[in-house]
């Protein structure tokens, strides 16, 4: 009988024992699971300041009522009148694709002369919140529908555009010559350079690319009585970087991409991110994927 009390002892000082180490371990692993997340700031926790950044929006076509699924490049007029009075109440800054320049000029020159913190490679510590609007190709719609919002609300807005596309009216509607020229006139809309074309440069060779970019420079210059940078989108945001360097040489002060991003202080002005506006966005969800691609840009 006092044998099975020693045994029935040892097993339960044994059991507790391994229940302790058991526990312990766990305990452990806990404390290295929490003190590793205090060390992992996680991308969709950290807040970046609106003033480090530039967003530049894009946009292609507007219409009048929702289009459904599958319109992921259609907004509507009320959606883009939402978004624009969103960003304004938030304390946003419209600007033109000049001011950008100006911006990312002076960006250039600080990289040059000045050094910086390494916590702060990629700020651009401005004082302002600023934003850019771009629209692509040159759609009838960005004349009816986008251009009334613009001119209401004051913003300026940039429309990459496919100049044989409006000479000859191929394809979807495009908006008229003197339509562009209006919208010019009113100062908050200037046309720049999305080739004559429109075929991405990997579909023909890279001098025919240029070819098709200058003249596309040219019917801009031809119809249009505007002043302002020289700037261009590549069409379907493809590139390389012989054409940079053409583009380059031949003037461009901006090209841009359809790479999702925000520009940094580490963006180049021949290579722009933007980040496409997608249907059925009102102005939160437009300011929640504006932030959500600021971390991304921060944070790869």
């Amino acid at each position: 009988m006092k044998c099975r009390k020693k045994i029935f002892v040892a097993m339960a000082l044994l059991g507790s024992l391994i229940f302790q180490q058991t526990a312990w371990g766990k305990t452990v692993v806990a404390m290295d699971k929490a003190e590793e997340q205090e060390l992992i700031v996680p991308a969709e926790t950290m807040i970046i300041p609106p003033t480090d950044y530039i967003p530049v929006l894009m946009y292609h076509h507007f219409a009048v009522r929702d289009m459904g699924e599958g319109n992921g490049v259609v907004t509507t007029q009320a959606e883009l009148e939402e978004q624009i009075c969103y960003l304004k109440e938030s304390g946003y800054e419209f600007i033109s694709l000049e001011t950008l320049k100006l911006l990312l000029q002076r960006v250039e020159k600080e990289r040059v002369h000045y050094k910086r913190n390494v916590k702060d490679e990629l700020s651009l510590g401005l004082d302002k919140k600023y934003i850019c609007i771009t629209m692509d190709d040159g759609y009838i719609s960005n004349y009816d529908l986008a251009f009334p919002v613009f001119q209401e609300y004051r913003v300026p807005a940039s429309i990459f555009a496919i100049t044989d596309s409006i000479t000859q009216q191929t394809g979807l509607k495009k908006f008229s010559w003197k339509q562009a020229q209006k919208m010019v006139d009113s100062r908050y809309v200037k046309i720049y350079n999305h080739t004559a074309n429109h075929v991405p440069v990997d579909m023909e060779t890279e001098d025919e690319f240029l070819d098709e970019a200058e003249k596309a420079e040219i019917a801009l210059q031809t119809y249009l009585n505007q002043d302002g940078c020289q700037a261009l989108a590549y069409p379907n945001g493809r590139f390389t970087l012989y054409c940079e360097e053409k583009l380059k040489e031949m003037g461009f002060d901006l090209l841009f991409t359809v790479e999702q991003g925000v520009i940094t202080k580490e963006t180049s002005r021949y290579e722009i991110p933007r980040i496409a506006v997608e249907s059925g966005w009102d102005g939160q969800t437009l300011m929640e994927n504006i932030e959500r691609t600021a971390r991304k840009s921060f944070v790869p």
